[in-house]
């Protein structure tokens, strides 16, 4: 299950909740002698990506150029359009 943040309105402290997606979370702060209402901070999730290179092995392969066969394709699928 997923983990989130909520802060106090009243006493301003920050609580980790788990709790699965559906489900609502808490509406009043579990702080002792606090009843401030709660609110889910939005964060960022934390990426982080290992190996070698993801950029480098998972594009495409080539140079960045049109082969000759593919731009020839390009030509011949333009004259059949433009019939």
């Amino acid at each position: 299950m997923p983990i989130y943040d909520y802060r106090c309105e009243k006493c301003g402290k920050v609580f980790e909740i788990s709790h699965g997606f559906d489900e609502k979370g808490p509406n009043t702060c579990r702080a002792d002698d606090c009843d401030g209402k709660m609110h889910r901070i939005f964060s960022p999730p934390t990426i982080i990506f290992k190996g070698s290179g993801w950029h480098v092995n998972d594009y495409g392969r080539g140079n960045g150029k049109s082969s000759p066969s593919a731009a020839k394709d390009k030509a011949e699928n333009a004259v059949e359009a433009a019939d």
